[in-house]
């Protein structure tokens, strides 16, 4: 790539580490401390050379049909420049190495393979590393690293939306969401990287290099209950605990009984008392009922009681299960909104262990009442 005579003006003493073309004669050039973005003589400009410091604090980018639109945020500004969307993928991973490089994400001689940007996820693959972030800018301070040094296993896994990347660092898997369009690219980029940082030529030599079995990786793989891209689940709870587990199963009583939705009818030998009280907002029924009968001949009383309690309307694996299907289909949706969702299931679920619990309470004593009677 010729460097033009303007560029080198800007350059002063510093040396150019990376470049692209980005149409005609405009190029964008990349040195340890900026990036440098050179537009070459139009018909209704001039030529001209703009800086773009490393030091940022994020960096956005708007995607258009035609053009593509960086936005630099700096302490007290924030700077833009615009390339043909085509060149999108090679000045976003020629940027992020200036920016990764100054924030000391990168090491300063590690150069960056490939950056992708997927809807709110950006995948960041370097040469000695992965790095992933997650949210509405393509970079901020918030991001998760996956160094190549811990790298237990490497797999990717087709489905029917969308490919996943799954990255075992100590032994533990980690899952990333790739678009099926973007997967072949991304599978190969990450060969690239990784092969390259541990000098092998497959991902079977890779697992004998980092001393991972075969058959168990295969079976870790299909077991599939690690944790994902959306850290779904955490804080979601049994909607029966285990003290309330223990009292599960038949309870004798003096009287018959049947409460049902917090209605209760009370029957015994001289006749029969109707209560009724309401429970509120309690998502399912409790059904206790007694039948009593006298023997007038010897005075003995025979009771048998029958308590049906409900089976856990959503356990905690049919909950992620239903969350993870709908990430599944979702890929590609707000995933920060995703997050909202879960924390909301979260509070409702808690919430109807307490409403349970309550119920549970209050049919004991019900109980404890009738019997005194």
């Amino acid at each position: 790539m010729d460097i033009p005579g303007l560029v080198r003006q800007e350059l002063g003493d510093e040396d150019i580490l990376a470049g692209v073309s980005i149409g005609d004669e405009d190029v964008v050039c990349l040195t340890p401390t900026r990036t440098i973005i050179y537009r070459s003589e139009g018909l209704i400009s001039d030529e001209s050379v703009d800086s773009y410091p490393h030091e940022a604090d994020r960096l956005k980018l708007s995607e258009g049909r035609r053009k593509s639109k960086f936005h630099v945020d700096y302490f007290d500004e924030t700077r833009s420049f615009s390339v043909p969307t085509d060149y999108t993928r090679d000045v976003l991973t020629l940027l992020l190495e200036g920016i990764l490089g100054a924030d000391e994400v990168i090491d300063g001689d590690e150069s960056i393979v490939g950056a992708f940007r997927f809807s709110e996820m950006t995948l960041i693959v370097a040469e000695k590393r992965l790095v992933r972030h997650i949210g509405g800018t393509v970079w901020a301070d918030d991001y998760e690293s996956y160094p190549y040094q811990n790298v237990t296993d490497i797999a990717f896994e087709e489905g029917s939306v969308a490919t996943e990347l799954v990255v075992s660092i100590d032994g533990r898997p980690q899952r990333i969401k790739i678009p099926r369009d973007d997967a072949r690219l991304v599978e190969e980029t990450v060969k690239t990287a990784v092969f390259g940082f541990y000098d092998v030529a497959s991902f079977e030599e890779l697992r004998r290099v980092v001393g991972v079995d075969e058959e168990a990786a295969e079976i870790e793989e299909s077991t599939g209950n690690d944790q994902n891209d959306l850290t779904l689940g955490s804080g979601i709870e049994p909607l029966v605990t285990e003290d309330e587990d223990e009292d599960d199963g038949l309870i004798d009583t003096d009287i018959g009984a049947t409460v049902e939705t917090g209605e209760t009818t009370e029957t015994n030998a001289t006749g029969t008392t109707e209560t009724t009280a309401t429970a509120t907002d309690v998502p399912e029924k409790t059904a206790v009922s007694t039948t009593g009968t006298d023997d007038e001949t010897n005075g003995d009383a025979q009771q048998t009681r029958d308590i049906s309690t409900p089976s856990n309307p959503m356990p905690e694996t049919e909950a992620l299960e239903t969350v993870l299907e709908d990430a599944d289909v979702a890929a590609g949706e707000d995933l920060r909104a995703l997050r909202e969702q879960v924390g909301e299931l979260s509070t409702a679920v808690k919430r109807q262990n307490q409403l349970l619990k309550k119920q549970h309470n209050a049919i004991k004593q019900l109980v404890e009442e009738l019997r005194e009677q």
